[in-house]
């Protein structure tokens, strides 16, 4: 396709209440924005506009630019009709009310205790000759942080994202929260300096929360625009390694009929018997790389591939079973910084626990961890559990559906 042009109308609702250190805070934002969006001529020209009229931003945008190139998009399903998810919370203020009687009530280890709960409502509307794609979305932030002071001074921190329903946003939800990072918070208290005879490579056990760090590096691996991705047929794991990205996976805040192209959103094979077998892709990506499109993030910038809810497939360890087989090494907790960085993907961690014998011995604080690509390979357990892991990347909210798995790393 080598033309094609919509509208998109954008209309967010943002309250946010929080508790800190005995203070309370409500504030509320409205956002309204206008797009403009045409492909031609083998480029985008996007025009968006805060708090004016779609006549309005029809003025600002140029008739032509005197540029041309001989990109085009891919034919796609654009989606057509109407998507509602979530409900708006009754008494939001109720939950921040539990929030300070948990912190007051930890105990006076506690020099500092922090919850933030944020609640979007927003609507999008993309506008083509097609039909609309319309979006009614409700998404409840949590971020609860802890500090204790226990000899030394130790951070605990939990996020959550979800789609609100009656059935996972109660008082009991951010009454744990708030237990976690309080017990998460202890834990790095205790943490001691790694002896440096311990430095160097070692079995690593990666809790869910860290091995959804590592596979959403490696999603960077697998973005069509990438300069770094890997080639298709690589060998990235073993043969029971299987990477999908799930857009539809209800336990998810990143839930999607359609992506920022109005195209109708798919579940993604990435990763198939520890291969490489497709990348994530927008319209002008899939045309280049005779891919499919549906993996498109941005409205007002071109849009950019990457994935909704990406998923690791369970194994059939138990936990505890892979602390008891596992020599000597660490268990992994936490996640402060993840990054691609050349051949590896580094992580620091919130802490460590180090594993001899097959049980846990002493807290450790490292610097961080080094997991070569090449390395993933080694991944030689990977548990039936799995947990949802919700970040942010570039602005936009993702997330990571892992196991506990053990893998080859390195620790500093």
């Amino acid at each position: 396709m080598k033309e094609y042009s919509d509208v998109v109308i954008y209309n967010e609702e943002n309250l946010e209440l929080a508790y800190r250190d005995g203070h309370y805070e409500f504030n509320r934002s409205v956002i309204n924005v206008n797009a403009k969006r045409e492909f031609k001529e083998g480029y985008w020209r996007i025009t968006s506009c805060q708090g004016c009229s779609v006549e309005d931003l029809m003025k600002l945008t140029p008739t032509s630019l005197n540029v041309s190139s001989a990109d085009e998009l891919i034919d796609a399903d654009l989606y057509v009709g109407n998507v509602r998810l979530g409900e708006m919370l009754d008494r939001p203020t109720d939950l921040l009310l539990v929030s300070a009687d948990v912190c007051s009530e930890l105990g006076g280890n506690v020099a500092r205790c922090e919850v933030v709960i944020n609640i979007r409502n927003y609507v999008k509307s993309i506008r083509r000759d097609v039909g609309e794609a319309n979006e009614s979305k409700v998404i409840v932030e949590f971020i609860v942080g802890v500090v204790s002071k226990l000899g030394r001074i130790g951070y605990g921190g939990v996020y959550k994202a979800v789609i609100p329903k009656s059935s996972n946003v109660d008082v009991a939800l951010i009454d744990k929260m708030v237990r976690t990072a309080y017990k998460r918070s202890l834990a790095s208290c205790k943490c001691k300096a790694l002896n440096p005879i311990n430095v160097g490579r070692h079995p690593l056990i990666l809790t869910p929360e860290v091995s959804a760090a590592l596979i959403h590096e490696v999603s960077h691996l697998l973005e069509a625009t990438s300069l770094n991705r890997l080639s298709l047929g690589f060998k990235l794991g073993p043969e029971d390694l299987h990477i999908y990205d799930n857009p539809y996976e209800p336990s998810s805040p990143t839930v999607r009929f359609f992506d920022d192209e109005g195209v109708s959103t798919i579940k993604r094979s990435l990763i198939e018997n520890g291969r490489v077998v497709d990348y994530h892709h927008t319209r002008l990506t899939a045309g280049k790389l005779e891919g499919r499109a549906g993996s498109a993030y941005g409205i007002y910038h071109p849009p950019i591939p990457y994935h909704t809810t990406l998923t690791m497939k369970s194994g059939d360890w138990k936990e505890d079973e892979i602390v008891a087989e596992t020599k000597r090494g660490f268990l992994i907790d936490g996640v402060v910084v993840a990054e691609v960085r050349d051949t590896y993907i580094r992580i620091v961690p919130e802490y460590a626990v180090y594993v001899e014998g097959g049980e846990v011995k002493d807290y450790v604080k490292l610097n961080e961890v080094k997991i070569p690509i090449n390395m993933l390979k080694s991944i030689s357990a990977v548990s039936r559990n799995q947990a949802l892991r919700v970040s942010y990347e570039r602005n936009y909210l993702v997330a990571e559906l892992t196991p506990t798995i053990k893998v080859e790393g390195y620790v500093e």
